[in-house]
């Protein structure tokens, strides 16, 4: 329900409640119903009218300028403009009957009070909607700005792939020309595929699975023998959707900082299974993690991962690279899909 289909839903019933109860008094039971129901109406116009009135002056104030003492003042001061009008109303009425059922003041303080609960629900309506007016655009802020932050790590990701690749073909070039233009057309589908990748939000697995699958072919061209992989993937999960290049940036880690610094090279085991309403995917590689390396060059990847989970998931996700028993590294990430 809008705005403006909420106030009236809130108004209409509201003065129709306040006309019956000005219609209560005992004299009124001699009239005939027909001219109770003109009565009644001629409240119910006054009441809504002059409190539409009263809506579209006060909104002309933004409700963080208003201090406590205005705001009760904007009550006090509606209930006394509106209870004015009313008993104006009874007088001339109870006048035209030859009766006046109460004194003045009382009838005056009597439509007042009858007519404060509008008031507090309305500015409680107003304040409600104008909180909640704000709430929503800081939220529409914010994802806005995480989209932005997103894009940017996805803009810094991309050309640091490619680098790497490129300084691959670079040593690749000096022992096998041959192996070295294969490269470059695998490297020309890779990228296509990774730009591709990096203009979504989400992507589905067996696209991430097929990218890591022709990364690890064009590394293996540079390393040979030096470099082994195999997928472990949960059957019937293919289709399940993650943050795009996630994978990628866990390999380009495994094989630079793993398999590129050993001399005898090594293996790495690509996995990829459902836990509850997460999906798990991981990356273990021959070699040994230092937690604080020498240099944090070549970083880049793995802290634009950590910041994309953050701004993605929360704490809803998590990325964690260990040393494990068998003397390989392993990188986790668990999300939600």
């Amino acid at each position: 329900m809008n705005k403006a289909n909420l106030y009236w839903s809130f108004q209409i019933p509201c003065w129709i409640i306040v006309s019956i109860l000005s219609i209560q008094y005992d004299e009124f039971q001699t009239l005939n119903q027909s001219t109770q129901a003109i009565y009644g109406f001629f409240y119910f116009a006054l009441g809504t009218v002059s409190s539409h009135i009263y809506k579209t002056i006060i909104e002309k104030f933004n409700p963080d300028e208003i201090t406590n003492l205005q705001f009760v003042m904007f009550i006090l001061s509606g209930g006394i403009a509106i209870g004015s009008i009313y008993t104006l109303l009874d007088y001339q009425l109870f006048n035209q009957l030859s009766f006046f059922p109460h004194s003045f003041l009382i009838t005056f303080l009597m439509n007042i009070w009858k007519v404060l609960p509008w008031f507090l629900f309305f500015h409680l309506y107003r304040f409600l909607s104008f909180y909640q007016d704000r709430r929503q655009r800081q939220i529409t802020v914010e994802n806005m700005l995480k989209i932005s932050k997103l894009e940017n790590l996805k803009n810094q990701l991309n050309p640091h792939f490619l680098f790497n690749a490129l300084n691959g073909i670079k040593a690749l070039t000096i022992i096998d020309s041959v192996q070295a233009r294969e490269s470059i057309i695998q490297l020309s589908d890779l990228l296509r595929l990774s730009l591709n990748l990096g203009e979504l939000q989400k992507a589905m697995l067996s696209e991430e699975l097929r990218l890591a699958r022709n990364y690890l072919s064009l590394e293996k061209l540079r390393f040979d023998a030096r470099l082994n992989f195999d997928f472990e993937i949960q059957d019937n999960i293919e289709n399940v959707l993650i943050m795009p290049m996630t994978l990628n940036t866990l390999l380009e880690n495994a094989v630079k900082h793993g398999i590129g610094q050993l001399k005898s090279g090594g293996k790495i085991i690509v996995s990829a299974y459902i836990e509850k309403n997460n999906i798990i995917l991981s990356v273990e590689n021959t070699g040994v993690y230092d937690p604080k390396p020498p240099s944090d060059e070549g970083g880049i990847g793995l802290e634009n991962l950590r910041k994309r989970l953050d701004l993605e998931y929360g704490k809803n996700a998590s990325f964690k690279i260990f040393n494990t028993k068998n003397d390989t590294v392993m990188a986790r990430i668990k999300m939600p899909y």
